[in-house]
């Protein structure tokens, strides 16, 4: 299993070598993220590509231990995080929570009805289940709309329950501005609470 880490520099860079391949073969008119820690990876495309930025909420229910040992990351020498991380995805333990709250503001989305091919981006496909269970929801709310899923990176062991369309890495733990532990995760957030401000009056 490899380690990736990106900055918000690096991001863009990685984006448009991603979004490359992607317009060969397909050209979008919009493009939801998995929020919220896809947010800068749609912001490229959609500013790539001249069109919308949604975006779509698939959390994982029962995520709260996450949430207690988040302030205790910092803490831990990264060579410790990232063994961490390689055994929590050896192990099966997202399989065995496969249940997600997938939620979406359907007042700005209504706005966007005309749209008819979808890109749906996230950072990484782990299980393959937050994905999965979001692209149904756009293609309940975007009838008839041709969807494609781009990703940075895809884990092998998803692949009974979802492949993506496109995608740069495989089975590569991936540091970006949106981890917990990045130095720029402060910076990140602040980007995406100021577009969200902008977008979601």
């Amino acid at each position: 299993m490899n380690y990736q880490e990106l900055s918000i520099k690096d991001l863009r860079k990685v984006d448009k070598e991603l979004y490359n391949k992607i317009k060969r073969t397909y050209k979008y008119d919009l493009v939801i993220f998995i929020a919220k820690g896809s947010y800068l990876i749609g912001k490229d495309f959609s500013d790539f590509n001249n069109c919308s930025l949604l975006e779509i909420s698939a959390s994982r229910k029962g995520g709260n231990l996450k949430k207690i040992l988040r302030p205790l990351l910092n803490l831990i020498p990264n060579k410790l995080k990232v063994y961490l991380r390689k055994k929590e995805m050896d192990s099966n333990v997202h399989s065995s929570n496969s249940d997600r709250n997938v939620c979406f503001n359907e007042n700005i989305w209504k706005n966007h009805k005309q749209c008819k091919r979808i890109l749906l981006v996230d950072d990484s496909i782990d299980t393959g289940y937050s994905v999965l269970l979001a692209k149904s929801e756009i293609e309940k709310f975007f009838k008839g709309s041709d969807i494609k899923v781009a990703v940075l990176n895809y884990f092998e062991k998803a692949k009974d329950i979802f492949i993506p369309d496109y995608y740069l890495y495989k089975n590569t733990i991936i540091k970006g501005p949106w981890s917990n532990d990045s130095k720029e995760n402060k910076k990140y957030l602040k980007m995406y609470y100021k577009w969200k401000e902008a977008e979601y009056k």
